[in-house]
């Protein structure tokens, strides 16, 4: 099937505007006259590609010959071929996240120009050599393949032996990971537990790493990075890989699921638990499946309270997934439903967690509904869920997130949806009615939760929290998949309305991906150097004379080595401080002021603290900013001083006051020990 003219020239006309849109970025007409050689190089790409666009759509016929020629060639490359595609592949991320080019394409439309040449040339690469012409067949896998490796090799520009924090949390993160196996790396007395503020469930997985002797820095964040991207495939590819038929398509059909989660992302603990319960459906006895998915359901409602459900809700989906007449619903639950169902919920009464569930639950709906009556002050004292607010412009575009949760949302699924009434419309596939019921309450309750969630103060930078949502409507899509959508990808007829909803389900995700991609910029040692020695002087000084140190922030150097035989202050770490600030606990923060006014530290090291505060609107996570500063920054700057600053490494080096300042007008709350 040959890609249609209204599609060429549609092509043509997102080439041009791009193109246009960098040469005015870029500067080239000022670059060409002074003859700047990126410029130069820039400008020619640019034409060279706006050529080969145009000269497709104009003379086809030519074209078809130049591709017949092109495919003649290749074909005596032979196995060389994979090897001049593995290459290519890898160019495109390279190029905007690893090269020295990078800044050059840091523009979102500098990422789909590039995306759309990688993914022709990998489309010609890939096309058949009996078919003697590229097909939107070969386009769709060009889309894919470049996409998904764009998409996983992003998630390794942090893997480096950088010592300092390279993202708001990081650094503290890898501290958390550290504690479950590897708390000899601390001084701290060994019979007493160290607090980290992290889940049981995320702290072992990624925890695991510290299991081998020494592993540094860089070897944590590998591992990190292999969490958030070989998971995500090999579950993709499980939940495509029925029917035995479907093997051909299924590799394709995994590398779009992995695109498609990649607009979360996923955090891996949750996909653990699909990705079991999906192996119990389909490759186990019912015994078997049944104890696989209780323990998909206890690791899930251990890590996430917001999680507990999830996995028997996505029971009940595969469960309704197969019943296409209404006798058939009795049988499914008959055969694989209970269990399915019954070890979600047995799972989540293992773990515990049920009563805090609604406990929470039932909080929410005093404070927000006023069910119940008058919410009991006691009862949330030690809950930041409850207590923290909810910001809902962050359901529409805001500089946090530029589409806004409910359109990002809509955006992402959009596709999917379309695909499934295509399905539809063809015959793929046919429920019964309590069946499209069920799968609809399973959809629409998780896409409820995950909004609301998105909207509490801290949340809402991204499509993260929508997590069991996005995993439900890939559920659903295999579902669809095996009972004939796979079947109807594969006989290629498709009409150009289904082949425009095939091309939206390619370059739908490439969009969230692009807006999460962030290049490589890691700074070298003499930026760092500098700050590392100034921080080991201070600390050791401290620790000689008697003094404790706190590490609000850049735990991670404990961790690692980098500040060596210092006593661990586990109290007042950052994450766990901007949760309680968010929530205005008055409390937790008296003991800190209390600790602060009597000068109970020697050094704390932050990051650097300031007290600008941020209109609420137009502002990147201005409501989370105003907390910190109020709670934290105002506070700590009141009774400590700066005594070095290290903007590039984002490290602040404090000391207390010489001189005391009156902070009693400061403090949102007086100092209590």
């Amino acid at each position: 099937m040959k890609v249609s003219k209204i599609f060429a020239v549609l092509l043509v006309g997102v080439v041009a505007f791009l193109e246009a849109d960098l040469w005015q970025h870029w500067h080239l007409t000022g670059g060409l006259r002074n003859g700047n050689l990126h410029a130069i190089v820039l400008a020619g790409g640019l034409v060279g590609v706006g050529v080969i666009a145009i000269s497709a759509v104009a003379f086809l016929t030519f074209t078809r010959r130049v591709v017949a020629w092109g495919l003649s060639v290749r074909r005596k490359m032979r196995g060389l071929r994979w090897v001049v595609l593995a290459g290519w592949l890898v160019a495109f991320p390279y190029l905007v996240l690893y090269s020295p080019l990078r800044d050059k394409f840091a523009l979102e439309s500098a990422h789909w120009w590039l995306y759309l040449v990688f993914s022709a040339g990998a489309a010609f690469l890939l096309a058949s050599e009996q078919q003697g012409s590229v097909t939107l067949k070969d386009f769709l896998r060009g889309g894919l393949l470049t996409g998904a490796v764009f998409a996983f090799l992003s998630a390794y520009v942090n893997v480096s032996a950088y010592p300092f924090s390279l993202t708001w949390s990081e650094g503290n993160r890898l501290w958390d990971y550290s504690v479950m196996f590897g708390r000899g790396r601390y001084a701290y007395p060994a019979g007493k537990p160290i607090f980290a503020y992290i889940d049981k469930g995320r702290q072992f997985l990624w925890g695991l790493v510290f299991l081998i002797p020494g592993v540094g820095i860089a070897g944590v964040r590998l591992w990190s990075a292999f969490l958030f991207t070989a998971p995500y495939l090999l579950f993709t590819w499980a939940a495509f890989w029925k029917p035995k038929k479907a093997r051909g398509t299924a590799f394709w059909a995994g590398l779009w699921g992995f695109l498609f989660l990649s607009q979360g992302p996923i955090y891996t603990p949750l996909l653990l638990s699909a990705w079991a319960l999906v192996l119990a459906e389909t490759a186990l006895p019912w015994w078997a499946g049944g104890l696989l998915v209780t323990g998909a359901a206890y690791y899930a409602a251990i890590t996430r309270f917001t999680w507990l459900l999830a996995p028997a809700l996505w029971g009940a989906l595969l469960t309704a997934g197969v019943v296409r007449t209404e006798e058939a619903w009795q049988t499914a639950w008959r055969e694989k439903g209970w269990w399915l169902v019954g070890g979600g919920l047995l799972g989540v009464l293992l773990s515990g967690q049920m009563t805090k569930f609604w406990g929470i639950g039932w909080a929410l709906l005093q404070k927000y509904l006023g069910v119940g009556g008058a919410l009991k002050a006691a009862s949330v004292a030690e809950n930041t869920t409850v207590q923290q607010p909810l910001i809902w412009a962050r359901l529409w575009p805001n500089a946090t997130y530029q589409p806004g949760i409910l359109l990002g949302a809509a955006l992402a699924v959009a596709p999917v949806m379309l695909l499934w009434w295509v399905w539809r419309r063809r015959g793929a596939w046919r429920l019964a009615r309590w069946a499209c019921v069920t799968i609809g309450g399973v959809l629409g309750t998780l896409l409820v939760v995950g909004v609301v969630v998105s909207l509490k103060i801290g949340g809402g930078s991204n499509l993260h929290n929508l997590d069991m949502f996005l995993i439900a409507v890939l559920l659903t899509t295999v579902v669809f998949w095996r009972q004939g959508g796979e079947a109807w990808l594969r006989a290629q007829r498709w009409t150009q309305w289904e082949q425009g909803v095939l091309l939206a389900l390619v370059a739908v995700p490439m969009y969230f991906v692009f807006l999460a991609a962030l290049p490589r910029h890691i700074p070298s040692s003499g930026q760092w150097q500098p700050a590392l020695e100034a921080v080991r002087q201070h600390v050791q000084r401290a620790a000689e004379n008697g003094g404790e140190v706190l590490f609000i922030d850049h735990r991670q150097l404990l961790t690692f080595g980098f500040v060596k035989d210092i006593p661990l202050v586990p109290e007042y770490e950052k994450k766990y401080m901007m949760d309680q600030a968010m929530a205005g606990n008055s409390a937790y923060f008296a003991r800190y002021y209390h600790d602060l006014a009597r000068h109970r530290f020697a050094v704390i090291i932050s990051e650097p603290l300031h007290l600008l505060t941020k209109p609420a609107d137009g502002n990147n996570f201005a409501a989370e900013n105003n907390a910190w500063v109020r709670w934290v920054s105002a506070p700590t700057l009141c009774y400590y001083q700066v005594a070095a600053v290290f903007p590039e490494a984002g490290v602040e080096i404090l000391v207390p006051r010489e001189r005391p300042l009156t902070c009693g007008q400061l403090l949102p709350v007086p100092p209590q020990p």
